[in-house]
Formats: C-alpha cells, structure tokens, sequence
C-alpha cells in the first residue's frame, strides 16, 4: 500500500502522537492483534499452537461492527509504528472478492492498480498448492470450528506514492484464515514485511491517479524537489484485513482494516496516521474500480491472459508495450516532472520498454489489458 512522507519532516512524528500511542481498543482486542502479528511469521501457526480461535474471535467482533460503532478507533502504536482502524465496504460478494484475489494465476496488479505495480506469491506458499480454491470453501459450515489456515509470502511493488513520487519493493509474510463468524464467511488476512524495503526510487503518476498510469524510473530518490536526494525506506509495515458477508450470502462484503506503517530516512519514522489512512482510502478506491466494475472480465479471462503475457519471450513483450512507449514520449515531453533527466533518459525516442525487466514488461502489459477492459482512457487520448 503506497503511503506519504510529509514534505518537511525532518524528525518523527512520534511526539505529536504521544498522547495516543496506546490506542483506544479494548485490551482483548490489541491481545488478539499481538495473537495474528505473532501468528504471520510462524509458518507452523495452526490453530491451538500459536492461533488462538478465541483471540480471533474477539477480533472478528470488534471488526464487524457496523463502521459508526468504530469510527474513532485507534490502534496502539507497534514495533512497526503508528497504526489506523479503517470500516469499509465493497459493492460485491465475498465470493466474487475471493475468485479474483487469491488465485495465484490473477497478479494483484490486476486487481489492485492503484497501489501495486507488481506482486507475486513465492515458491512454497500454501495458496499456490493445486486445487486449492478459497471462493469454493467459503460456504463451508465446519470453518466455524475448523478454519482454513494458509502460510506464505509474496515479493510486492507498490506505485509511486502520491506526495514524494518514491516506489518501494518489499517481501511480506502472509496468513490467510477463511472462515465462518456469526453464521457469516470471513477471511482475514494477515501481512509483515519481512525485511526493509529496497530504497524508495523516483517515480511519476502520469495525468490523474485513477487513471493508473505510472512511470518507474529506477533511479534512487523521490520525486519530489526538496527531498529528491533522500534515500527514504519502508522499514516496517504490518495488516490486518477482514473481508466478510455484511449479512450471510450478501452482496456486500464488509471491509476492516488495521494498519501500521514506519517508513522515511536515516532510521526516522515520519509517517503519521493521516498519511497511512489516506494510503488506504487511495487503495481502496482503485480496487473498487475493478470489482465493482460491470465490465470486469471474468477471473478466468484474466488468468488466462496473464498466462499468455507469461508465455511471451522479452522481445515480444518490448514490442507488445511499444506504440505504449511512443505515446509516452510524446506525452513526456511537455510533462513537467517526465520531462526531467532521470525520466526523459529511458523515455524519449520510444524507449521505455527497453528499460524495463521481464516480470515489470509483463506486468505492464497486464495493467494495460485492465483498462482498456475496464473502459479506461489510454495514455495520450
């Protein structure tokens, strides 16, 4: 999830934030969060060792309330910095939510454009064992007692952040529980950044944000002047997400969040709340675009279209994405920041594709099938 650095900050905003960094959820609930951080990066969590089915269930009650009940929550602060409780809701079933974000043959970016470049599930990860289909398990009545525990990790890449234009690539452990709560299917979705982040390097949001163009020059820094020259990190992060039925076999499925982000510079935490929640917010957005979208093609397509871009060599990806890369030339250079050194370099004369690696080719490409489905405009129109 992109986040912003403030553009001043020149120490953590900790002190600002004393009077709250203990929160203001029921001390069973913070338990129950120290339960699931702990229970992600202990790949032998089961329930009854280390997952503790009563903790989870205090948890659950706490996030399906409905949003005015929770509405000034606030987490305490963590290992992994200040944190937000966020209630939403997402027009769309649960299933239909798990068919087109937890099969490993649908990338995230395809789901998530407004936040993720690139995302994939690694080597080993329970998800990824055949056969093994969430959307078709959630109707299961015996996840009540006995839910589904999966154990993995996933290499993401996030979009250039709205404020500091820096992108970030980053390892997160995941834990994913589906259930069954009060009669209602639930996953909950667990993640932790493994280590630091790569350094953040200077990226561009070509036109509006909606429309999900982005330029990645690889160059560290940020974008923005006054803090260009920065090596900033996103030392730390930690989630948890509830999707789940806001009634049983609803339409609807409710959405909580529990976020903790400690990012910046020289080891300095500078992101405070209002930043992670507006990540959210923009993170949200762009994924109710997509499934909400009554031109969203099915799961099937899209897997099968990404196995496709997976299928092609790099020459033919660079000439898939290159009419792409001679209208982002000519839209660059009257672009007051791809007009810059850094971008201008691997832009002009066509020459994006050229600069980019396999996995970021297909990717691309990836991003571009789902809004031209989607009925986004295309770059230069």
């Amino acid at each position: 999830m992109a986040l912003a650095l403030p553009p001043a900050v020149l120490a953590s905003d900790d002190s600002a934030d004393k009077a709250s960094e203990k929160g203001n959820l029921p001390e069973p609930v913070e338990g129950s969060v120290t339960m699931l951080l702990g229970a992600v990066n202990d790949r032998g969590a089961a329930p009854g060792k280390g997952l503790d089915l009563a903790a989870l269930n205090t948890l659950l009650d706490f996030a399906m309330q409905p949003a005015a009940a929770t509405e000034k929550a606030l987490p305490a602060k963590r290992d992994s910095g200040f944190g937000i409780f966020y209630r939403n809701q997402i027009n769309a079933p649960l299933e239909k939510l798990l068919r087109y974000c937890y099969d490993p043959a649908i990338p995230q970016e395809a789901v998530f454009p407004a936040s993720i470049r690139s995302s994939r599930w690694q080597p080993g990860s329970d998800i990824m064992k055949n056969g093994l289909r969430l959307w078709e398990r959630a109707a299961d009545q015996g996840l009540a007692d006995a839910p589904l525990v999966l154990h993995g990790a996933e290499r993401e890449e996030i979009t250039p952040d709205t404020f500091s234009g820096c992108y970030y690539a980053y390892t997160l452990n995941r834990l994913l529980i589906l259930t069954r709560h009060e009669g209602r299917a639930v996953l909950v979705s667990v993640s932790r950044q493994a280590e630091p982040s790569t350094v953040g390097r200077k990226g561009a949001i070509v036109g509006k944000d909606t429309d999900w163009e982005y330029v990645y020059s690889g160059v560290p820094g940020a974008t923005t002047r006054g803090i260009s020259w920065m090596d900033t990190y996103m030392y730390d992060s930690a989630t948890i997400t509830v999707f789940f039925e806001e009634q049983p076999g609803a339409k609807a499925t409710g959405y909580a969040l529990f976020k903790w982000v400690k990012a910046g510079w020289a080891n300095l935490n500078v992101v405070q709340r209002k930043h992670i929640r507006s990540g959210a917010e923009r993170f949200l957005a762009g994924f109710r675009q997509v499934l909400e979208s009554d031109r969203l093609p099915p799961a099937e397509t899209i897997a099968a279209r990404t196995g496709e871009f997976d299928g092609m060599n790099e020459d033919a990806l660079r000439t898939a994405l290159a009419d792409y890369s001679v209208r982002l030339a000519v839209v660059a250079k009257d672009d007051s920041i791809l007009s810059r050194d850094d971008f201008w370099k691997i832009i002009k004369d066509g020459a994006y594709a050229s600069h980019l690696s396999r996995e970021e080719l297909v990717s691309a490409l990836l991003k571009h099938y789902m809004k031209e489905r989607l009925g986004k405009p295309a770059l230069g129109s």
